[in-house]
């Protein structure tokens, strides 16, 4: 399998139909199984639905209006970029998700979106070394900052430029990878994949919705077990509902949060119990089933 480290670079354009992350550079390497590189591309992007750069942009890649008045447009870089992928079994990997996200955003835009299947399988570089390192994947580390807790010389090159970026989480990588930790982390880069990436997910403040789960709301005292009575109704704030319960056993009472999200699986249901006069504790339940709220 050939591995696709690629790293974009995009601007900000407001269009007509909403905000748009339009790309203006490309970056990627090729390494083979060994790790070693066999090939790097890079170039620049002419954007079309903005003619100006914004100035966070210009001044975090040095990637200027001029530089940009002679690079072809997305339609033409993209087919390069299909030409030099070629047609082989490959994994595109990239720090984060959002490289892949705007890419598919973009081809989108264009009515290319049969041509991200040039991606055969997809693997986030950023989880994927964070867990080599033993660093939670709930923490968001940048790349740069990643290298330097790894001991990876980042050298002399620019960051925020698309191939440098690119050579970096190669580096990583190649550093950290190893073929049980990719099984892990690889995907199909199928339909499934695009819509689970691009699904949006979203809390529930309404609790008679017909997605809640009645037994979610059961809670055990976390310690003899025993299923605590709810002693108040429930109020919403900050997208969490709150409520008191209390153990009819041990008699200890507890403010609990209940966090419920939309997912592209379904119902998530997120619970902290703070003891009133003790320390916070979390538990996490998902159900997919539908009922009621209990009425106590």
């Amino acid at each position: 399998m050939k591995y696709i480290i690629m790293d974009l670079e995009w601007n900000g354009a407001t269009t007509h139909s909403g905000y748009f992350n339009e790309i203006i550079e490309i970056g990627a390497i090729a390494l083979d199984e060994q790790m070693n590189i066999t090939g790097e591309f890079q170039t620049l992007v002419a954007p079309k639905q903005t003619r100006k750069i914004r100035g966070r942009i210009k001044d975090l890649t040095h990637i200027t209006n001029d530089d940009l008045k002679n690079a072809d447009g997305f339609i033409t870089v993209f087919k390069k970029l299909k030409a030099w992928i070629g047609s082989g079994e490959n994994c595109m990997l990239a720090w984060g998700n959002s490289d892949i996200s705007v890419l598919h955003e973009n081809l989108k835009w264009y009515n290319m979106l049969d041509d991200i299947y040039i991606i055969k399988n997809y693997c986030d570089a950023q989880q994927l070394c964070q867990k080599a390192a033993g660093i939670s994947l709930s923490k968001q580390i940048g790349l740069a900052a990643f290298a330097e807790l790894a001991d990876i010389e980042i050298g002399d090159d620019q960051l925020h430029r698309a191939l440098n970026d690119s050579r970096l989480t190669a580096k990583c990588f190649a550093k950290l990878n190893t073929p049980e930790l990719f099984k892990t982390f690889v995907k199909k880069a199928d339909p499934i994949f695009y819509e689970r990436m691009n699904f949006k997910c979203y809390n529930l403040q309404d609790l008679s919705d017909e997605q809640i789960v009645f037994s979610d709301f059961m809670t055990e005292c976390p310690d003899c077990g025993t299923f605590m009575k709810r002693l108040t109704g429930f109020t919403c704030r900050n997208k969490k509902h709150y409520a008191k319960y209390r153990c009819a056993v041990c008699g200890k009472e507890f403010n609990i949060s209940h966090t419920l999200k939309i997912t592209y699986d379904g119902l998530e249901h997120r619970k902290t119990l703070n003891e009133i006069g003790g320390k916070e504790q979390r538990t996490n339940g998902e159900s997919d089933e539908t009922a009621t709220l209990p009425e106590e």
